[in-house]
C-alpha cells in the first residue's frame, strides 16, 4: 500500500523527464537546421572568394610569381567551399576536434585571434553615443577643495607660527 504513491510520483518523473527529452531534441533539431542553413550561405560565400581571388590572379599579368600563388588560393577557397557545401555539421565538429589535437599551437592561436576579433566586435561603441555613460561621468567629476584661509593667530606673514611672548 505504500508503494504505490512512490509508482505514481516516478511515474510522472519519468513523464516529465521524458518530455523535457523531447524538448531538449527539438531544440537540437532547430540549432541543426539553422547550422545546415547557415551551412550553405558561408559556403556560398567562400565560393564568391574564390571567384574573387580568381578574377584578382588573372588581372596580374605583370606579376606571374604573385599570380600563382592567388590562383592557387583561390583553389584552397572552392576546396573549402566544397568541403563546408557536402560535410555535415557534426563531421566538421569531428574534424576540428582532431586538427585541434593534432596542432594545440595553432589551435591557440586561433582561438587567441578569434576572441581578440570577437571582443573588437561585441564592445565597438555606436558612433551616436557618449565616451562615458552618465553614471560613470558622475563619478568622474572633479571636486574642487577649497582651503580656508590660516587664522593669523596660528601663523604670521611669512607663513610661521608666531610666539605670544
Amino acid at each position: 500500500m505504500a508503494k504505490s504513491p512512490l509508482k505514481r510520483s516516478n511515474a510522472r518523473h519519468s513523464s516529465a523527464n521524458g518530455a523535457a527529452h523531447r524538448i531538449v531534441d527539438d531544440v537540437l533539431a532547430l540549432a541543426a537546421t539553422l547550422a545546415r542553413s547557415r551551412k550553405d550561405y558561408g559556403a556560398d560565400k567562400l565560393q564568391m572568394l574564390a571567384q574573387s581571388t580568381r578574377d584578382f590572379a588573372s588581372s596580374l599579368a605583370d606579376m606571374p610569381n604573385l599570380r600563382v600563388q592567388m590562383a592557387t588560393a583561390a583553389d584552397s577557397l572552392e576546396g573549402l567551399s566544397d568541403y563546408v557545401m557536402h560535410t555535415e555539421v557534426e563531421q566538421m565538429v569531428h574534424d576540428a576536434g582532431t586538427f585541434a589535437r593534432r596542432h594545440p599551437l595553432a589551435t591557440l592561436g586561433i582561438t587567441v585571434a578569434s576572441g581578440i576579433v570577437a571582443s573588437r566586435y561585441f564592445m565597438q561603441r555606436p558612433a551616436g553615443r557618449k565616451a562615458a555613460s552618465p553614471r560613470r561621468a558622475s563619478r568622474r567629476k572633479t571636486v574642487t577643495v577649497t582651503r580656508k584661509p590660516a587664522s593669523r593667530s596660528r601663523t604670521g606673514t611669512n607663513g610661521h607660527a608666531r610666539t605670544n611672548a
